[in-house]
């Protein structure tokens, strides 16, 4: 498994703050990563990211057919969609999670 961070202070590029990631995209989105993840994944990581900045914009996510939805606080962008692409062959969806500033991050 691969982990992936938000373009960030260096501080931030921490495991507990990335995101676990199925795969990777090869193309890239305005020179940013393009990651592949389940919602629990990334409820895993919007949860980190509201315990370290409780201050900030971290939503939920909600599985809605076939996007994922993330609210947030921030009244420029309530929510965000986020699209199926793909199905684990336990049954969970793996969402593409393209237009955030994800870098490279580690194998673990």
């Amino acid at each position: 498994m691969v982990i992936v961070y938000l373009d960030s202070a260096p501080e931030n590029v921490v495991p507990e703050l990335g995101l676990r990631v199925v795969s990777i995209l090869p193309e890239r989105w305005n020179g940013w990563l393009r990651p592949l993840a389940t919602a629990d994944a990334f409820g895993n990581f919007l949860d980190a990211w509201r315990r370290n900045d409780p201050n900030g914009i971290w939503g939920w996510a909600t599985e809605v057919g076939d996007t994922l939805v993330c609210s947030r606080s921030d009244d420029d962008e309530p929510a965000e969609e986020f699209p199926k692409v793909d199905t684990l062959p336990d049954g969970r969806a793996v969402y593409d999670f393209t237009g955030w500033t994800w870098v490279e991050g580690a194998e673990v």
